[in-house]
């Protein structure tokens, strides 16, 4: 597997961490000392501070759903840069829902475990709040099959 196919499983594993609520899995695909930027409100320095950012933000959370899309890769030696596309799908409570569009901007490292995020910046390019009737139907994240 090449360098840009390295990071794009990275982005995979960044989302089915999401999907799955897998905290630990979540967790594993950043670097020690990263930096998450949420659309330029919240910045967070740190693994183990944006961990308990995630964990505190999914407690608030029903069910969520991540998808990406397109993006770009640049490698550079031992770090790369890219740019990713992802729509996201929060079912809050029974009568609120959040659907997004956003880009993810990143930094990547590479180290002795494969790729890892040195720094990932969220912007929301479009964001519309659901409730009462227009929600949709959510259903919880299926067991293991396989």
């Amino acid at each position: 597997m090449n360098d840009q196919q390295e990071i794009t499983e990275l982005l995979a594993r960044y989302a089915d961490g999401v999907n799955c609520r897998d905290i630990e899995a979540w967790s594993a695909v950043w670097v020690e000392d990263c930096l998450y930027n949420l659309n330029g409100e919240l910045e967070v320095k740190g693994r183990d501070a944006i961990v308990a950012l995630y964990a505190k933000s999914m407690d608030r959370v029903e069910s969520m759903l991540q998808l990406v899309h397109n993006g770009t890769v640049e490698v550079d030696g031992d770090s790369a840069k890219g740019r990713w596309y992802v729509t996201e799908h929060r079912v809050m409570d029974e009568d609120t829902s959040v659907f997004v569009i956003g880009v993810y901007q990143d930094r990547y490292a590479r180290t002795a475990d494969g790729w890892k995020f040195a720094e990932r910046n969220f912007d929301q390019i479009y964001l519309e709040n659901r409730s009462g009737e227009t929600r949709g139907t959510a259903f919880p994240f299926p067991a293991a099959k396989i």
